[in-house]
């Protein structure tokens, strides 16, 4: 299953930022010179290389070079490596998916207390008892929060993230 231009941008941006989103664009499914790219990207030589040396020490896009007979040079060329991509989003959805677990363990593992006041957090009973149920913070009481929709809500992105797992499965 191909990876839409919306996961592929993504992936590129957090790696390489705007200039790799340009980069990935211009690439399409084409294998293109450094020089192409960067036409293509309407970006400087030296950025489009840079964000393409980005995208390649992260196995996004593969390198072919060729040595130019007359001029004695390499000539670059460059292309998506779609199969490393799918591991790479793959492996960050694993990693979400560990911390979504670990944050649900721990809200329902938890009784929290709120004093109400928005930009004061929650505290666990434990330590709302050790301020003896009065927010450090604003000085408010502390009363009991019902976290079930926060639970519910990561109980549905945990379930959508395996979904999405197991159908590239």
């Amino acid at each position: 299953m191909p990876l839409e231009q919306d996961v592929l941008e993504f992936v590129a941006r957090v790696i390489g930022g705007d200039d790799a989103v340009a980069v990935v664009r211009a690439l399409g499914d084409r294998e293109l010179s450094d020089e192409e790219i960067a036409r293509r990207a309407n970006l400087k030589e030296d950025l489009a290389r840079r964000a393409l040396y980005k995208l390649y020490n992260n196995l996004v896009v593969r390198l072919r070079r060729v040595r130019d007979e007359e001029s004695g040079r390499y000539k670059f060329f460059w292309s998506l490596n779609v199969e490393q991509i799918e591991i790479l989003v793959k492996s960050w959805k694993r990693k979400i998916l560990d911390k979504l677990e670990a944050k649900l363990e721990y809200e329902e593992a938890n009784q929290f207390f709120w004093c109400g006041t928005p930009g004061c957090r929650r505290y666990t009973f434990d330590e709302a008892y050790s301020y003896m149920f009065r927010c450090p913070r604003c000085g408010q009481p502390l009363e009991f929060y019902d976290n079930t929709k926060i639970k519910e809500a990561l109980k549905a992105k945990i379930e959508q993230i395996k979904k999405e797992l197991a159908e590239r499965a």
